[in-house]
């Protein structure tokens, strides 16, 4: 039975960018020194790594370049990206990640390694340097040895007794002491008591063959001072440091000769011995494998002596070839065992695919045991299978892919396929073929990123396991009850009532295809937010379901089977069970879990990615189970209670899933800030506080309220209010918060959320939905007091938020008018000149209604200033004339600006005056269109316009005076223009038939007359002028 879960804890997922962490690059035998800058290599992978605990409490991660010549260094739980450390070798390491040991020592990281060359390097880094980005390093940080010929005895393995002394493992199978002084100026080399030496050089000068090496594969320190090794050929041996001699020597193979012992042996050093107070625990490759149990303890000549106790054979598949990764025994895990009295865990592999067991000692007596199993995929991965089947969806399945990997990987396969010359073009009917690729690669590289590399029981009982990537690890977490059932869902025992129930839905569902539960999972989310009418019964909109997303898309058989089986189930009674036991959280004490005062990032991402397991796996059955209710034809009354809970938990989890798609940091940053006290999360201590901080951050989600959630407007605040997104490189567009949040989860009918919508619409462009529903409700006289904090927060000018001005406008008496002029200016200001008009209109139209309401003469003068700039964009120029010519807010120099403004507009000049010389000339009874005011300002600009002599602008000035009823000013212009000398003599003419008709429009004689130059001239000398 499956009892663990793996969770991907990768770090990269807290981070904001690929490329983000502070690398401090420490380089030994050249002029380079130390250099600071960002992290730029696009393999991340490495040889090895590992990580292990200081004496404050804190994990270092180190990991070992794949050519042996770069270790990296960097925290696994806070301060992480703040620095990263690369130190670079003149050489290769000796042999791999083996002869390197990483320790601490007097608050420093003492780093020893065999370089290839021969030489012996000891690297000595205060942990303060290590943990503090601004921290500055001293010269003495390294020093380089010769102290022995590590090219005529080539070492193997190198093991840390202490900080001072070092044991290098050669090749030869003899042991060599490597002793430093306190001044760290000096090594010493010490030769155990053994004569693999003599032995060497014989068989260097002898021709036989049939030498066999018993060099060491495996070591362990009991007591600080007798060293535990196993041979390459399963000989396990007991060293003195103290006395340098060989106390007891141990031929394990003699039991496995029929094993074929003689041919077995380790092909390579690896963790093979693992030591929990006096008991030893031996692998050995016999068969399958086999793990040897004995205890360590004095003989009867007082000296140290292995006694073996129990034999238990490997529990792995004899069809594939797995191998030992690293195996740890400790006190037994918090597992809910009957009995246990120790624990194996062990990691094995097989090429990239991993596998952890847990060996179940159940009492002292070291015979009894059991096998426990993991899952060894993620939920994330076990997932990722179905992200492309989405119905052809090319834009939902890319979302897929990018939301579900880092970023990192994503860009690297990206950069693959382009290297292959496979590019996505948009609209192109390829562009499925193209996530196919994308699919395959990021499958691919996300494998080998896992591939495992050792085993660190964090905090004495966690277990983490470290990957060959940099800031890779995954976690294993102990599972609830619910996950239980999900994991061993085809495990074939004699299950209770709610185990099989919960098996006969997941049966059924499974013969549906994904597209047809996610569409049947967005009705069932419609029923809460109301886009599924309220008005129809809880039977009839199950009903609604069934022939909108499930008719003719199941087997009949497989549903009568369903009926079958169900009918031997109380389903109310089981109902309760699921709801009480598996969705309602206990309720948790902040004391049963311990807060950080500083952000963790592995407790972090690991108390993160559980939830999200969690609450997937309650969604996986919540849905099966409303799933059902929609087959049914019966009345859900029976049922009411628990459907209307079951659908709330859905809409919930949906909502709780679906943020965290989209930006899981986001999402992690609120969710801490709201169940822990500094908002930095907790400390992982213990599977059991692990657990309780689960059970409470669910309690405290599912306590949200569905409408204006909490979690869903800190999204809002950051992608639709602010505009920080844009800056990181992980984030979504909001179109896509929108399509898969904002728009499925809004409660209908609800005023706060319908105007955050409107909002939100307007960001992602949507104008025409925006305008509508900026108008759904008559939000002026509500939202004052409805708004949500983060909204609040925009109202103060201050803020530098385009929604401060309309947000403001819910606070003034003329809210109203306000609210809608503030609409106008927001859509003018994108371009939507139609809605802004629509918005304007709206405006003044309150103002004219709303007589009693007092409204500032600025107010006033802006809305008339853009009801004018709509109208005169849309050329309506006969309601701008309306406006200019009537409004009293207008003052002079305003009206003054508008009329420049069109009449010297070279698109608008020649249509304004055409619609102005028609209203003036249309005014009925004689009546003058404009006021006397208005007039003077055309005139003067008209008339401005004159100074280039234009025939043109002539004739203009004069029919708009002669329409304006001013026909001798009008002439006079004419008069002027005539005598000029530079004219054409038969414009000169017209203008003196023009001039000769108009004054002969005039009744009395003694009117026939202008002015010119202060001189009179009459109607009969301009006809004699005339005939001239």
């Amino acid at each position: 039975m499956l009892l663990l879960s793996k969770v991907d804890a990768d770090l990269l997922q807290l981070s904001s960018s690929p490329v983000d962490e502070n690398v401090t690059d420490l380089h030994l035998g050249s002029n380079d020194g130390v250099s600071y800058g960002l992290k730029n290599g696009d393999d991340d992978r490495s040889s090895f790594s590992t990580t292990f605990e200081l004496s404050n409490n804190c994990y270092i991660s180190y990991h070992l370049s794949l050519d042996h010549t770069i270790l990296t260094l960097y925290p696994m739980e806070k301060n992480l990206f703040e620095k990263t450390i690369n130190l670079y070798l003149p050489s290769p390491t000796m042999n791999r990640h083996l002869t390197v040991t990483v320790q601490e020592y007097q608050e420093h990281l003492i780093i020893n390694i065999i370089l290839k060359n021969g030489m012996y390097l000891l690297v000595k880094l205060p942990l303060k340097y290590i943990f503090s980005p601004n921290e500055r390093l001293n010269d003495d940080w390294f020093e380089v040895f010769n102290p022995y010929d590590f090219t005529v005895r080539v070492p193997h393995l190198l093991y840390a007794v202490s900080a001072q002394f070092l044991v290098a493992f050669l090749e030869d199978g003899g042991l060599l002491g490597l002793k430093q002084f306190s001044n760290d100026r000096d090594v010493e080399p010490i030769l155990f008591n053994d004569n693999s030496y003599l032995r060497s050089i014989t068989h260097l000068f002898s021709k036989s063959t049939t030498n066999k090496s018993e060099k060491a594969v495996s070591c362990v320190l009991y007591e600080q001072r007798y060293l535990v090794i196993l041979t390459q050929h399963c000989r396990l041996r007991i060293w003195d440091t103290v006395t340098f001699s060989l106390i007891q020597d141990y031929d394990l193979s003699k039991e496995y000769h029929f094993e074929n012992a003689d041919t077995s042996s380790y092909e390579n050093p690896g963790q093979f011995l693992s030591l929990f107070s006096n008991h030893l625990m031996v692998y050995l490759p016999f068969g399958n494998g086999v793990f040897e149990v004995g205890t360590l303890a004095p003989d009867n000549k007082e000296k140290l002596g292995f006694t073996k106790k129990g034999i238990f054979s490997a529990n792995i598949s004899a069809s594939s070839i797995w191998s030992l990764v690293d195996m740890t025994l400790l006190k037994p895990l918090n597992l809910d065992f009957e009995s246990s009295y120790a624990n194996l865990v062990v990691l094995w592999k097989s090429g990239t695919v991993s596998k952890l067991q847990i060996l179940n000692i159940l009492d002292q007596d070291l015979q009894a045991h059991e096998w426990i199993e993991a899952t060894n995929r993620s939920l994330s991965d076990i997932e990722s299978e179905q992200d492309l089947d989405v119905n052809g969806d090319v834009e939902k399945g890319l979302f897929n892919l990018k939301s579900r990997y880092e970023s990192g990987l994503y860009e690297q396969a990206q950069k693959i396929l382009s290297e292959n010359n496979i590019v996505m073009i948009p609209g192109q009917s390829e562009t499925m073929d193209y996530l196919a690729n994308l699919d395959t690669i990021l499958r691919d590289l996300k494998s080998k990123s896992d591939e495992v590399c050792s085993l660190t029981i964090y905090r004495d009982e966690i277990i983490v396991v470290n990957s060959l990537r940099t800031y890779g690890h995954s976690v294993y977490k102990t599972n609830t009850s619910l996950e239980n059932i999900y994991y061993n869902i085809h495990n074939e025992v004699n299950d209770h009532e709610l185990t099989r129930y919960l098996k006969t839905l997941h049966g059924f569902s499974s013969t549906l295809s994904k597209p047809v539960l996610a569409s049947v999972s967005e009705k069932l989310i419609g029923i809460v937010s109301g886009e599924v009418s309220t008005e129809l019964s809880l039977n009839e909109k199950f009903t609604d379901i069934f022939k909108s997303c499930l008719e003719s898309k199941f087997e009949i058989s497989n549903l009568k089977l369903l009926f079958n089986e169900l009918s031997s189930f109380d389903i109310l009674s089981i109902l309760n069970d699921f709801i009480e036991n598996n969705l309602e959280p206990s309720v948790i004490n902040p004391s049963e879990f311990v807060d950080s005062i500083t952000f963790d990032s592995l407790a972090t991402v690991a108390t993160m990615e559980s939830l999200r397991q969690q609450v997937t796996i309650q969604r996986h059955f919540v849905l099966q189970i409303l799933l059902t209710f929609a087959f049914l034809d019966f009345d859900c009354k029976a049922f009411e209670t628990q459907l209307k809970l079951l659908l709330e938990y859905h809409f919930k989890q949906s909502l709780f899933l679906g943020l965290c798609q989209i930006d899981k940091s986001l999402f992690a940053n609120e969710l801490l800030a709201r169940t822990t006290e500094h908002g930095c999360g907790i400390h992982l201590l213990s599977y059991e506080e692990w657990q309780s901080y689960l059970e409470y951050a669910l309690f405290k989600f599912y306590s949200t309220s569905v409408s204006m959630n909490p979690y869903f407007l800190r999204f809002y605040k950051y992608y639709v209010l602010q505009s920080d997104w844009k800056t990181d490189q992980r984030a979504f567009s909001p179109k896509y918060l929108l399509h898969n949040i904002g728009w499925p989860f809004y409660v209908r009918g609800n005023e706060a959320e319908e105007f955050a919508i409107a909002i939100f619409l307007f960001v992602c462009e949507n104008y025409e939905q925006a305008f509508e529903f900026f108008h759904l409700h008559d939000y002026s006289e509500t939202m004052s007091d409805l708004l949500p904090e983060c909204l609040k927060e925009v109202k103060d000018k201050d803020s530098g938020s385009m929604w401060s001005s309309l947000i403001s406008s819910f606070t003034f008496p003329y809210k109203r008018s306000s609210y809608e002029y503030e609409l106008s200016i927001l859509f003018a200001e994108t371009g939507n000149y139609e809605y802004a008009l629509k918005c304007i209109k709206k405006s003044i139209e309150f103002s004219m209604k709303d007589v009693n309401i007092e409204e500032p003469q600025e107010f006033k003068q802006n809305q008339v200033a853009q009801y004018l700039d709509l109208l005169f964009y849309f050329d309506m120029y006969s309601e701008a004339l309306d406006v200019l010519r009537i409004s009293p807010v207008l003052s002079t120099e305003v009206k003054t600006n508008y009329y420049k403004s069109i009449l010297e507009s070279t698109e608008q000049r020649m249509p304004f005056l055409a619609t102005l010389l028609r209203m003036c000339h249309c005014e009925e009874n004689n009546k003058l269109y404009l006021p006397p005011e208005d007039f003077q300002i055309i005139d003067k600009i008209i008339v401005s316009q004159m100074q280039d002599n234009s025939w043109e602008n002539l004739k203009q000035l004069y029919s708009f005076r002669v329409v304006n009823k001013h026909e001798r000013a009008a002439v006079e212009a004419l008069y002027g223009y005539a005598r000029n000398i530079d004219i054409d003599s038969e414009i000169r003419r017209k203008c003196y038939l023009i001039i000769v008709n108009t004054l002969s429009t005039f009744d009395d004689e003694r009117d026939q007359w202008l002015l010119h130059d202060c001189s009179i001239i009459t109607l009969s000398e301009l006809k004699a002028e005339l005939r001239k």
